[in-house]
């Protein structure tokens, strides 16, 4: 089955946990209503009926787009490929963008995070509607005999 998400808003990073001189753990208020937030848009675009899946997860398009700075309306930044699209190669980290999404997906597209096993395409651009586009494919467990058959399912668990 393959599902995909348009997430409106500009996309942030979830950094470690915070500690207070007292050793108290604690998570930004943006990252914690961000979270939720994602959790709610998500909702709203799977087909009605979804349970969380408990398969193989395959993260197979995901681009985190990125309202343009200043100088790059002005034209100076030359960060383009050959299809005019304008990576972004400044922080925040894609890993870190990609942690606050795949825990806000947790228990709603899936049980758990692990549960991804590969992730194709993945990048940062600057466009005109800041936000996450992505296209994720769960996967039923099934017998594979050959390595052709590998990429449409995975091997149960025994």
């Amino acid at each position: 089955m393959i599902l995909k998400f348009r997430i409106d808003g500009v996309p942030i990073a979830k950094q470690s946990f915070r500690k207070t001189r007292s050793g108290h753990c604690y998570q930004k208020k943006e990252i914690i209503d961000r979270e939720k937030e994602i959790k709610r848009q998500v909702l709203k675009q799977l087909p009605e009926g979804f349970e969380p899946s408990t398969s193989g997860i395959i993260i197979n398009y995901l681009t985190f787009v990125f309202p343009p700075t200043k100088s790059l309306l002005k034209g100076k930044n030359k960060n383009t490929d050959l299809s005019g699209i304008l990576f972004k190669n400044t922080k925040p980290d894609l890993d870190n963008l990609e942690k606050l999404l795949f825990d806000a997906l947790q228990g709603v597209v899936y049980v758990n995070d692990s549960q991804i096993y590969k992730k194709k395409y993945i990048s940062k651009i600057y466009g005109l509607t800041p936000g996450i586009e992505l296209e994720i494919e769960v996967l039923e467990f099934c017998w594979f005999l050959s390595f052709d058959s590998y990429s449409n399912c995975i091997p149960p668990v025994i």
